[in-house]
């Protein structure tokens, strides 16, 4: 059996790395790469079979650089895999007194903003373009540390001065498995992205579609379309209708109203 081919965003030992083993297992040829935008130009390009990019965070809010490529693509959401976030602050240093500097990724400051300002309000806080690449700089850095998972400082026998100090405890991020295709069984809930004719009260009439087909939608964002200025695109999940003829018909219907629709996925 040919084994399949996984790119995510790298670089190694992040939480991208650590989402992708857990949902694919060790039985797959992983690859990291630098770039969001290259995680989908790989899958395009027909070099990997699945993709691995962060979507949401539940404290951070969505990633914005992975939805926009669902709209300048034809890639699909194969599934979706949520992951328990857990910061650590590792170094070489054995003393937390001795840090005067911490690298790491915005998102990783911004989860860990009251854990900082009570234990380091003094130091300098470097932002780096991934919390692999943040442990690299504690590692050459006199007097530094960086944050990040387990993974990191269990590969570059750095100490956890600090274990799992997010603010928020139940921190998750959810992944988006990306693919050229839709999973062969329906999911639970499914998202859709669309853009309507600027007329009064369109989006209401979007959302009576939902609501007289008593659907429950989960969520719902807008993200500038970034083909002509203050133009929109909604982003919207719902949950699925046990009956496929019934889910079928919301997309119909939702379609009919729109100037620009697609279905992305279900899972």
């Amino acid at each position: 059996m040919k084994r399949r081919k996984v790119v995510y965003l790298g670089p190694k030992f992040t939480f991208s790395h650590e989402a992708a083993v857990k949902y694919f297992g060790d039985d797959c040829d992983y690859e990291p790469i630098n770039r969001i935008n290259d995680v989908f130009d790989k899958i395009t390009l027909n070099d990997y079979d699945y993709g691995v990019a962060p979507a949401e965070n539940s404290v951070g809010g969505a990633i914005g650089d992975t939805l926009d490529l669902f709209i300048k693509t034809d890639l699909k959401i194969y599934d979706q895999i949520t992951l328990n976030i857990k910061q650590n602050l590792i170094s070489l240093c054995s003393d937390k007194k001795d840090i005067k500097k911490i690298f790491s990724h915005p998102q990783s400051f911004f989860q860990c903003a009251g854990y900082i300002k009570k234990n380091f309000p003094n130091c300098e806080c470097i932002e780096t373009a991934s919390n692999a690449k943040a442990a690299i700089f504690a590692l050459e850095e006199p007097n530094s540390a960086s944050i990040g998972p387990y993974l990191l400082a269990k590969e570059y026998n750095l100490n956890i001065l600090g274990e799992d100090i997010n603010d928020k405890k139940d921190n998750q991020t959810k992944f988006y498995i990306v693919s050229k295709k839709f999973k062969t069984l329906a999911g639970q809930k499914s998202l859709i992205i669309f853009s309507l004719l600027n007329k009064p009260g369109a989006l209401y009439r979007i959302m009576k579609v939902f609501k007289n087909q008593k659907i429950n939608m989960t969520k719902i964002e807008s993200r500038p379309s970034k083909e002509k200025n203050w133009e929109y695109v909604f982003i919207v999940e719902y949950e699925n209708s046990p009956n496929s003829a019934k889910n079928a018909k919301l997309i119909g219907e939702i379609k009919k109203k729109c100037d620009y629709f697609d279905y992305l996925g279900s899972y």
